[in-house]
């Protein structure tokens, strides 16, 4: 049939069970971790063949450690129903199973740079985007069972197999391409090959278009490379050898020519061949074939020994599917299960995220804290310099009682001679006209005692800013060549102690900032009237404290958590009915009564509502309220809401 694609079972990573029972049989069946191509360096030397060259080993979740985790996935979902699609995200889908002895849900994500596939149960304050291709896979996979799980061929492309649903009889693949910037999910008819909907209409980096519903389904496969499981010893041969002629290494041959191939599972078919350098292509690309061979076999069979590789500071930098000869024995960790190997290194990974942003976070503030001790530092050497007048003072006091005679009422100024400072000769005294020379003595005596106090006091200052910018500096050194989470904690409390503390007036202003919460939703009404609904408890404070007016519309769902809800209406206007239902029906869609048929929405004036003292965010009182009774309604969440009209186009 012209347009219809059907998979090719070249691996048994297309994981039907078989009457031989072909899988080898794991102790115990686990949640699937995290499948993650991005790439942690493994520094390990690894013979070369081109001169001058030598590889780095970047170790990954690599298409053979995808494998493992199908396997592992295809023994946990078959059989599994849908209770409901939710899409968290622009880039991802979640499968909510039945309850059962299996995992809970499973995640499909192909955001670049981190595509996922994930089993887990759902979290109880899961997201929803509301878009297109959520819509469809809710209405047509609910109620619909999981037949199979598969890999197609070495590639990064996961394949779900649907049967039934509302549609009985119905057969359906979801498609996840994990293809980086062109990664996509799609639905297809399994009867047709023609695609019912996808995620992305359109690849934001080159525009191209993808392929549109109702259109056949090509697999995205790489044209350029083979297949590993489809070629056989002479094409082997042949296609190695040939690469090998142009000089090309041959880890390097390995990643071109076949699918599958990271550069640590390369490096390491070379390394298990034992080339020399001074073999001729043709007996090179002859050992290659071997474990070539036995490598695609294990695959077949599903023989993987998960493998955790660990860095030389001991944290955890890839995985493998297979044990390892290029990398020591002691940087190998070995696992029962793929997924026990991934959620070891997504726990070690996120360690290291940790320790990295609070590294990244006391930095920052270790620099604040020193550049504003610099500051203060020199403002109090200013401060110094000025007080050191202090002895200056008390002689020119000395000298306006010593020579009284010589001074007349009303003189701005005179000059002495100082006969105890030689060195000053003459000396230029400034005099207040309406005083009398006593008054003016006093004056300088008591300039005198003010800056020698000061004089002690910015000494003693001086001293305590220069001793906390030395501890401060020496913090940062720490920070910056700490190795465990337990030293940036230490240095995170020793700077507890050091940095400056804010006055009253600034840490009320901090801690208001902090609780203006994020911006609203904004939809617009049938009636073109703006409609606000509020993300969190500060979130919701924020549109109803500081956004809304008084004489704007309030609505909050009856007896329940959820959003607050504003209509901006025009003073004096009242809000019109078809209004009126469409923001009950976003707070009721905006809460924890969203499964329900029919749920009250309590509505008032925003005059009507007060805040009770020290109330936690969200919290309001309201009198003269009416209520509505309404039903949630997804299809109006996107209709009213503008940014979310052609969200499938969004890449």
């Amino acid at each position: 049939m012209v347009g219809v694609y059907t998979p090719i079972v070249s691996l048994s990573t297309v994981l039907l069970p078989t009457p031989g029972g072909t899988h080898r049989q794991r102790p115990r069946q686990t949640l699937l971790g995290f499948v993650e191509m991005r790439g942690e360096d493994l520094i390990r030397h690894v013979p070369s063949f081109t001169r001058g060259a030598a590889l780095d080993i970047v170790a990954s979740m690599d298409a053979f450690c995808l494998a493992a985790l199908v396997m592992e996935a295809q023994h946990a979902l078959q059989g599994a129903k849908i209770r409901r699609v939710v899409q968290p995200d622009r880039w991802s889908l979640f499968l909510i199973l039945h309850q059962g002895r299996g995992p809970g849900g499973l995640l499909l994500s192909v955001k670049p740079g981190a595509p996922k596939v994930k089993l887990a149960s759902p979290p109880r304050d899961l997201p929803h985007v509301p878009s297109r291709f959520g819509d469809v896979m809710a209405s047509r996979t609910k109620e619909a069972l999981i037949e199979a799980v598969e890999q197609l061929g070495l590639e990064r492309l996961v394949a779900v197999h649907l049967k039934g649903g509302p549609q009985p009889g119905a057969t359906m693949v979801l498609y996840a391409e994990m293809f980086g910037p062109r990664g996509n999910l799609v639905l297809v008819d399994r009867t047709s090959g023609t695609i019912i909907d996808r995620l992305r209409s359109l690849s934001r980096n080159t525009g191209d278009q993808f392929p549109r519903p109702g259109e056949p389904y090509r697999p995205p496969f790489d044209r350029g490379r083979v297949d590993p499981s489809s070629v056989g010893e002479h094409e082997f041969v042949k296609l190695v050898q040939s690469r090998l002629e142009e000089g090309i290494e041959p880890a390097r041959v390995l990643m071109t020519c076949f699918t599958g191939f990271s550069q640590l599972m390369a490096a390491e078919l070379v390394a298990r061949a034992g080339l020399s350098s001074h073999d001729s292509p043709g007996p090179r690309a002859l050992l290659l074939w071997k474990p070539f061979c036995d490598l695609i076999a294990r695959v077949a069979s599903g023989d993987f020994e998960p493998r955790l590789l660990l860095g030389n500071d001991g944290q955890p930098s890839g995985l493998s599917a297979f044990g390892l000869t290029t990398v020591p024995a002691d940087r190998q960790v070995a696992y029962d299960t793929m997924s026990e190997a991934a959620a070891a290194y997504r726990a070690g990974r996120d360690i290291v995220a940790d320790q990295e942003a609070l590294r990244a976070r006391l930095l920052r503030r270790l620099k604040g804290e020193i550049a504003r001790a610099e500051r203060l530092s020199a403002k109090l050497a200013d401060e110094s310099t000025i007080y050191k007048e202090a002895d200056l003072h008390a002689r020119k006091g000395q000298l306006l009682v010593a020579n009284s005679a010589k001074v007349r009422r009303g003189q701005r100024e005179i000059t002495l001679r100082d006969y105890g400072n030689p060195a000053q000769g003459d000396l230029q005294i400034e005099l207040d006209p309406a005083r009398s020379v006593d008054e003016n003595a006093k004056r300088y005596f008591s300039l005198h005692r003010k800056a020698k106090r000061g004089a002690e006091i910015v000494r003693g200052r001086l001293a305590e800013v220069e001793g906390r910018l030395t501890k401060l500096r020496g913090l940062i050194l720490e920070a910056e060549g700490a190795k465990r989470l337990g030293e940036l904690q230490r240095i995170e409390a020793a700077l507890v102690p050091l940095a400056r503390r804010l006055p009253a007036r600034d840490r009320a202003r901090s801690s208001t900032s902090k609780a203006e919460g994020p911006e609203p939703r904004t939809f617009r009404s049938s009636d073109g009237l703006p409609i606000l609904v509020g993300r969190s408890g500060p979130g919701n404070d924020r549109l109803t404290w500081r956004l809304a007016r008084s004489h704007d519309l309030w609505l909050h769902v009856q007896g329940s958590p959820g959003s607050h809800v504003v209509v901006r209406l025009n003073k004096g206007k009242p809000v019109p009915p078809r209004t009126l239902r469409e923001a009950a029906q976003l707070a009721a869609y905006y809460s924890r009564a969203r499964g329900q048929v029919k749920v009250p929405v309590d509505y008032a004036l925003r005059k009507y509502l007060r805040k009770p003292k020290a109330a936690a965010p969200g919290l309001v009182v309201l009198s003269q309220e009416k209520t509505i009774v309404v039903r949630p309604d997804r299809d109006l969440v996107r209709r009213l809401h503008p940014s979310n009209r052609d969200s499938d186009s969004e890449a």
